[in-house]
């Protein structure tokens, strides 16, 4: 496994490694499917089995048509293709290992039966976008192997795993990563210092102090 960082935290290494073999984020249950039109990259659902290119954009790939927005909200997919895959909602500065790679949408009726809407706003369209966005982001942390996870070990010996999980995606991920971490570690100090009390107690039973003055009155 190829280390990406090591943390140590109260007696303990936190060990955070790249996830060699993580799950597309399209197999997970999205809101927006992407639609792709490359003969080569097909992440989900191919564009032309599902729309044609005239119902989608106006004119030139991109431009996508006030009347198929009035029936889903979408955002543009471009890919980048340069010593790696890239994709992103806006088209990228080099324009010849970059273009146009379809779109992720989701239709209007489908986004109102699962918020239970009756009207889909302005304000509410906009939310949406920012998941459709998300998707697109955590798509492009896995192509980039932005993809981590982590095991904890005592700091004396990284070959006793006491807890590991795997699957986080990203900058925000390793954050999520780090602080579930130190909760866990201090979950741990905190039970093996119970142990200890009630083991103590057990062999010594509760003693005052000073038991030969404990009923003293004088």
């Amino acid at each position: 496994m190829n280390r990406y960082e090591q943390i140590t935290y109260k007696g303990h290494h936190i060990n955070i490694y790249y996830d060699d073999c993580p799950e597309s984020p399209r197999e997970w249950s999205n809101l927006g499917t992407f639609y792709t039109a490359h003969r080569r990259y097909r992440p989900e659902k191919e564009f032309d089995e599902h729309f044609d290119f005239d119902e989608v954009c106006d004119g030139r790939p991109g431009n996508i048509r006030k009347s198929f927005l009035q029936k889903h909200v979408a955002l543009n997919l471009f890919l980048y293709d340069h010593s790696g895959l890239s994709i992103s909602s806006g088209p990228f500065s080099c324009r010849w290992d970059s273009g146009w790679f379809g779109i992720v949408a989701v239709s209007v009726e489908q986004v109102k039966k699962e918020y239970g809407w009756k009207v889909l706003t302005q304000s509410r369209r906009k939310k949406i976008e920012e998941y459709l966005q998300n998707e697109i982001d955590t798509y492009n942390e896995y192509l980039h192997g932005e993809v981590y996870g982590f095991q904890v070990t005592p700091e004396d010996d990284d070959t006793e795993i006491l807890d590991s999980c795997w699957g986080f995606f990203g900058d925000d991920g390793l954050d999520q990563l780090k602080s579930e971490c130190q909760a866990y570690i201090d979950d741990r100090i905190a039970e093996d210092n119970r142990q200890k009390q009630a083991e103590y107690l057990c062999t010594f039973g509760l003693e005052l102090p000073f038991p030969e003055f404990a009923l003293s009155t004088n």
